[in-house]
């Protein structure tokens, strides 16, 4: 089978096709046709050197280049193990970005997204950037006839991170959502929101084109935080320019744009805050944005330790809650929530490329032109994509 082998970041190219054996199913385990392998951010953190690095030590250290990586997919299942009962070959499928053990205490507490020697494909294990992939039976779901293997690709980590999210945190009806960074999973959990009763979700970006993308899948209460912050500096006679000069006016007054026009709208605060960009600074404007008693969601990716101002969450009740992707037992209920069309994962979807064109297609992901990327393995379900 081709596969797509990323071969290092200064390596010209950094990907290249590769023929590998068309892998075998261990007991529990399913292989499958590959139809659509969409890139992540995530990818980006492998293909950098962060997550390799940090690989180290695990359990399956599937991490000598090059490897096959990509951890979000959808296609048809080949041959099964022994003991999978629920799929055959022939079947529609998509995959969860993760897989766990099983055994640990996590798993058998049914949270496998915490599980003690918890995986990603693409990083402990060989990706889906390739004709064919296999996983085990616990992070495969059954993929609809009504829903296409683009946007069944998107399942598994774009929608699954969503709607454990939103699980989390809590959204209740009536509940009003803020949402900082409108990237795919941004813009998925602005959209849990909703569907979970929210009466008012607003959502930040600085990049035009995904507000615009957000108001199309149902959320039109969306602002370009760059906007508000040369507002706010140009009523101080201050530019830009001097927020970048480092300024401490400026940066005072830049911090606090977002949530001034929040309190504006909504002077007790919003009940719920969702940090959606891995941006540290951003996590104080949520706090300054929430109210008594309200909820800040962590679901961006942070890399390093930040102050964290502990009076709001004593004093006014603040509270802080992670998450981490999703837990199989959730994956009907979403999947039919796509399905009824009240959630949107298409509109996501910017740029299609064979699997021969994987070098281009990261090149033009790695720039941030683009919004969800689709790798085609199949050539002739590539076409109908392609034309």
């Amino acid at each position: 089978m081709k596969v797509a082998l990323f071969r290092g970041l200064e390596e010209s190219p950094k990907f290249i096709l590769g023929e590998e054996p068309i892998p075998k199913p261990g007991s529990n385990e399913i292989v499958f046709k590959v139809m659509s392998s969409a890139l992540c951010g995530t990818d980006l953190h492998i293909i950098d050197g962060s997550l390799l690095r940090s690989a180290k030590g695990n359990w399956l250290a599937y991490r000598d280049l090059p490897i096959v990586i990509g951890h979000e997919a959808a296609g048809i299942v080949e041959v099964v193990g022994e003991n999978v009962k629920q799929f055959k070959k022939g079947d529609r499928i998509c995959t969860a970005p993760n897989y766990s053990c099983g055994a640990c205490m996590y798993c058998r507490r049914g949270l496998p997204n915490l599980c003690d020697n918890r995986g990603v494909f693409g990083l402990h294990a060989p990706g889906f950037h390739a004709e064919y992939g296999k996983a085990d039976m616990k992070s495969v779901y059954r993929l609809p006839d009504g829903i296409d293997f683009d946007v069944g690709s998107l399942i598994g980590d774009t929608l699954g991170t969503a709607y454990h999210a939103i699980n989390r945190v809590g959204v209740q009806p009536g509940d009003v959502v803020a949402v900082w960074g409108l990237g795919p999973i941004g813009i998925a959990t602005a959209q849990m929101a909703k569907v979970a009763g929210a009466s008012q979700v607003i959502a930040f970006d600085v990049m035009p084109e995904r507000l615009e993308m957000t108001k199309i899948v149902g959320i039109p209460l969306c602002i370009n935080s760059n906007d508000l912050v040369n507002e706010e500096l140009a009523r101080e006679s201050l530019t830009a320019a001097d927020l970048a000069a480092g300024d401490k006016k400026a940066s005072k007054i830049a911090d606090q744009a977002v949530p001034k026009k929040i309190k504006t709208l909504f002077p007790e605060g919003v009940d719920i805050s969702i940090e959606a960009t891995g941006l540290d600074f951003i996590l104080s404007q949520a706090f300054s944005a929430t109210r008594k008693g309200g909820k800040i969601l962590v679901v961006g990716i942070h890399s390093k330790s930040f102050a964290l101002p502990t009076l709001a969450l004593s004093y006014r009740e603040v509270s802080l809650i992670g998450t981490f992707s999703h837990v199989g037992a959730e994956s009907d209920a979403m999947i039919r929530l796509l399905e009824a069309g009240k959630i949107q994962l298409s509109p996501l979807i910017s740029h299609y490329f064979p699997l021969d064109a994987v070098d281009e297609a990261y090149d033009l992901f790695m720039a941030r032109k683009t919004n969800k990327v689709i790798l085609l393995p199949d050539i002739k379900y590539a076409e109908t994509k392609l034309q």
